[in-house]
């Protein structure tokens, strides 16, 4: 019986393509980083990833990547992720695997409140 069970679930999350997989399009909240250091990379006082640091290990040939939670996406194409390298963004596209296919990208919510001070 246990071996029917496994068998099941086995072939069940074949057929579904599991939770990493997805055709549809839909929106992530993140901060764009690279794939090397992913979540560990150095931290701003603002919380943010730094913009160096990233910059530093795409030209040693990591990708950018999109981190959410405790998780990195790669993003592609790499060139719409670019300009947004160490920032809050949101981004719509669709999943496949480990990457993200971007069919948009533009500041987050965070980065579209800022206002800047006054003196």
């Amino acid at each position: 019986m246990t071996t029917l069970l496994l068998l099941l679930v086995v072939v069940f999350l074949q057929t579904s393509g599991g939770a990493q997989s997805s055709g549809s399009q839909q929106t992530w909240q993140g901060y764009v980083t690279d794939t090397h250091c992913g979540t560990n990379c150095q931290i701003t006082k603002d919380m943010a990833p730094d913009k160096k640091c990233i910059d530093r290990c795409v030209r040693k040939g990591s990708k950018y990547g999109l981190w959410v939670g405790h998780h990195v996406y790669v993003l592609e194409p790499q060139s719409k992720a670019a300009h947004y390298a160490a920032k809050d963004v949101s981004v719509t596209g669709t999943l496949d695997d480990e990457t993200i296919h971007i069919d948009s990208i533009e500041p987050g919510k965070q980065a579209a409140n800022l206002k800047p001070e006054s003196n």
